[in-house]
């Protein structure tokens, strides 16, 4: 039998994720790998609480010293109020999903919109100067708004079922218009993405089980050129993303998205870059 090598000293230091449920998460093996790969003696693992015990968790942060640790559903909102400080990004989202403590100062991030711009430039998808539409205006949706706004795009088009005041709202504080319509608008939905440059959808809509659903109805309405992201990843085409293949468009899922927020937060948590490529490859992540 091989000899397993113990790499767990009184030295090492803990990260994590809260969340619940959690245990079907990548991110201690994604971030484990990050460690291994730097020679970063620490480790991460999943924090499954309940919410009646979320005050315990963030006690046990500071008690045991844990040095940071992302946030899930359905936490992102609700960790705030035990925050010392929030960045910039993570006020106009109102969500963190990315804590780092600091010496008992708790300090707030959010990594989601800026991941998912990382894995734009990725793919070579420029989105300075471009209009983008986006599909659905939950927590997802408003993190990407404001990463897409930061990162100077020219125009965003929100297509949702409901109004959404907080999505309205962002117009007084980002450098880019923020546009709100009804999903029901099919037509004005068609006449956005023949000047789009690419569409984003965040919703639930054509994740497992609901594979057969698609907000695109047509796939012709997806013009010559566009660029189409799906931030689903179960499964990794969606029924959007079949047509935009078809249709011989560019187009991605949401596995960059996961793998570029966590290096978001690996930064954020120890200057140093996620080292992408082992990351990659014990994700089990198609090149």
């Amino acid at each position: 039998m091989e000899k397993l090598e113990n790499k767990i000293t009184g030295y090492t230091g803990l990260y994590g994720i809260v969340a619940n449920p959690i245990k079907h998460s990548f991110s201690p093996m994604m971030h484990n790998t990050a460690f291994q790969a730097l020679g970063i003696d620490d480790v991460y693992l999943a924090f499954e609480v309940s919410e009646d015990h979320l005050d315990d968790y963030i006690t046990s942060v500071k008690t045991l010293g844990i040095k940071g640790f992302n946030v899930s559903m359905p936490y992102k909102l609700k960790i705030m109020k035990y925050l010392d400080e929030i960045t910039d990004e993570a006020k106009l989202c109102q969500a963190v999903n990315t804590v780092k403590n600091e010496n008992g100062k708790l300090i707030g991030h959010i990594s989601d919109g800026k991941g998912f711009v990382m894995a734009c430039h990725e793919k070579g998808w420029q989105v300075e100067n471009q209009k983008i539409v986006v599909l659905g205006a939950g927590g997802a949706a408003c993190a990407i708004i404001v990463s897409l706004a930061l990162a100077k795009a020219k125009e965003i088009v929100v297509y949702n079922r409901s109004d959404k005041p907080f999505i309205r709202e962002l117009n007084d504080k980002l450098p880019c218009p923020v546009k709100l319509k009804l999903l029901s608008d099919e037509q004005g939905l068609k006449e956005d993405l023949k000047d789009a440059y690419l569409l984003v959808q965040t919703t639930y809509v054509g994740m497992h089980p609901y594979e057969e659903g698609c907000l695109i109805k047509n796939e012709n309405d997806l013009p010559e050129g566009l660029k189409v992201a799906d931030i689903i990843y179960n499964p990794k085409e969606t029924k959007l993303l079949q047509m935009a293949k078809h249709r011989h468009l560019e187009y991605m899922n949401g596995e960059g998205m996961i793998l570029y927020q966590g290096a978001v937060s690996f930064e954020f948590w120890t200057h140093q870059k996620m080292p992408i490529l082992p990351v990659k490859k014990a994700l089990k992540m198609e090149e």
